[in-house]
């Protein structure tokens, strides 16, 4: 992996300017999409997983806690191809990206390159040998780009690497701008996190309490917010305070992280909380249930947590409503998309494994009302969608570098009950800003191949899985294809063995969705895989 000073010296080296203003030539170069492209408009696949969201550390630390790594550039890399088509082109360099590439039919230049840790920093060396006379795979990309002037670049995150790697592709082609889905490079940089949720500790101590009532003193914490101090932004929040991270001591890391839980005591009577990471996904590095009593508990899982060098979240703990599904409750954890700058249809209920994501399963608002479900939340859910699409188009936005910078992204909300101040009221809040690529994005895509290809059904559901090591997507698509629904479909988005892989399956309802995804998911893992 590059230090921070190499991919500096690329910006000088490809560029011939000082990496600080990176930011401000792809401002004006590289165009976010908020608006969707005509549909004749290809697509470049450059998926690649980032340092913003500190892949590397944490397979690391993962590593050296006698864990094992979840090998997350792999399958960044190969389940973006199940987004592509014949007319795109995808580049990669493992062999689950390839072989995705071959089952999905869809063109690719490999860059062989499996030294470096990202494929953004990759490219940045493969591009600086170009620039040496070196013969590499880079031309293929060039030619075509210049083949496909319109291309919509498709990425998991514009970081400083990729904004890098594009202004120099942008050069070799003659382009005077490049498209892309990506968000605008601040709000990968600042949004792509939970922190601007919640004011810090030290933000929140300014707030009378005396006299105020629990919503009251919410929404007057949640003004002293990132969210709102930078884009007037109002959402629904629970209960929670910032505890920064950088240039902060153990001690006094520690010392915020208990004195956030004293606030949730004293401020809202509340007993519980979760300490959880801002940049980090997939539930990693999150620890529930804490008693907000046990300060000796509280300082050791502080402790650890500075040794990770995030910001952290003392938030409040959500005893979630359930969500009957069949024979299955699941826990009321939604989430809304944006694709293209547009508001996805419908919201999508997570499947958790602990606090790791393993799928999702779509829904609309009368299959929510039809499940039982507090149509008032489906409403604010909705609302705060839009108020989000909406800041980073107002006057603020502006101000800040952000305006019509939202491509893709979504944001994560629990519903259910915290107790304490608030007793039995059911309270919808967001929970997380995931302002990149995500999961959902496959079964937005499955969703509309599988009613390109004639399916009846409204619903889909996605579920994650852990490949055996002899596994094959090649295999998990021949399953589906030999199990498919009375009219619906089956499918195998993604295959990395040992690690991680995705499938998916329709339904007439949610449950029904959910239901054959998971018979799918039993006969990818319990029974043998039929020849093809």
């Amino acid at each position: 992996m590059k230090t921070p000073a190499e991919v500096s010296a690329y910006a000088e080296r490809l560029l011939g300017t000082h990496h600080s203003d990176v930011p401000r030539a792809a401002r004006q170069r590289i165009r976010p999409c908020d608006m969707p492209p005509p549909r004749a408009c290809p697509s470049l696949f450059l998926h690649s997983a980032t340092p913003t969201l500190r892949a590397f550390d944490i397979e690391l630390a993962a590593l050296l806690a006698g864990g094992r790594a979840h090998d997350i550039p792999t399958y960044v890399e190969a389940r973006s191809v199940s987004l592509g088509t014949a007319d795109d082109l995808s580049v990669g360099r493992t062999a689950p990206w390839a072989e995705a590439v071959a089952h999905w039919g869809v063109p690719s230049v490999d860059i062989g390159d499996r030294d470096h840790y990202y494929l953004s920093q990759a490219l940045l060396a493969m591009a600086g040998a170009h620039e040496q006379g070196a013969a590499t795979p880079l031309r293929d990309v060039i030619e075509w780009l210049r083949d496909h002037p319109q291309a919509v670049v498709r990425l998991y995150a514009l970081d400083l690497e990729m904004q890098v790697f594009l202004l120099w592709l942008q050069r070799q082609c003659g382009l005077s701008r490049l498209l892309t889905d990506a968000n605008a490079p601040v709000i990968a940089a600042r949004w792509n996190r939970k922190r601007p949720l919640h004011p810090t500790v030290t933000a929140a101590r300014s707030i009378p309490v005396e006299g105020t009532s629990a919503v009251g003193l919410l929404a007057a914490e949640q003004r002293l917010s990132e969210a709102h101090r930078r884009l007037g932004l109002r959402i629904p929040v629970l209960p929670g305070y910032t505890v920064p991270r950088e240039g902060v001591s153990r001690e006094v890391f520690v010392a915020q992280v208990l004195e956030a839980a004293e606030m949730l005591r004293h401020r809202y009577d509340l007993s519980t909380a979760v300490l959880k990471p801002s940049a980090a996904g997939d539930g990693i590095g999150v620890v529930g249930g804490l008693d907000l009593t046990d300060t000796e508990r509280l300082t050791a899982e502080a402790e650890a947590a500075h040794a990770l060098e995030d910001d952290y979240l003392l938030e409040a703990w959500v005893d979630y409503l359930p969500v009957r599904l069949g024979e299955t409750t699941t826990p009321l954890a939604v989430s809304g998309h944006f694709h293209f700058g547009q508001l996805v249809d419908g919201l999508t209920l997570q499947v958790l494994k602990g606090y790791s994501w393993q799928g999702n399963i779509s829904l609309d608002e009368p299959s929510w009302r039809a499940l039982g479900l507090p149509a008032d939340s489906y409403r604010r859910i909705r609302e705060a969608l839009i108020a989000l699409r909406e800041a980073f188009r107002g006057p603020a936005s502006l101000r800040e570098g952000s305006y019509r910078g939202l491509s893709a992204g979504g944001i994560d909300f629990a519903v259910g009950r915290i107790g304490g101040r608030f007793g039995d009221t059911v309270l919808t809040a967001a929970i997380d800003l995931n302002l990149s690529a995500h999961g959902a994005a496959g079964l937005h895509a499955f969703q509309r191949t599988a009613r390109s290809e004639g399916a009846v059904h409204r619903f889909a559901a996605t579920r994650v899985l852990c490949p055996t090591a002899d596994q094959t997507l090649t295999r998990m698509a021949a399953t589906a294809r030999s199990m498919p629904p009375p009219g619906g479909r089956m499918g195998a988005l993604a295959c990395v063995p040992r690690h991680w892989g995705m499938i998916a399956a329709t339904g007439h309802d949610p449950a029904a969705a959910a239901r054959h995804v998971a018979e799918l998911l039993d006969a990818i893992t319990t029974q043998d895989v039929p020849a093809t």
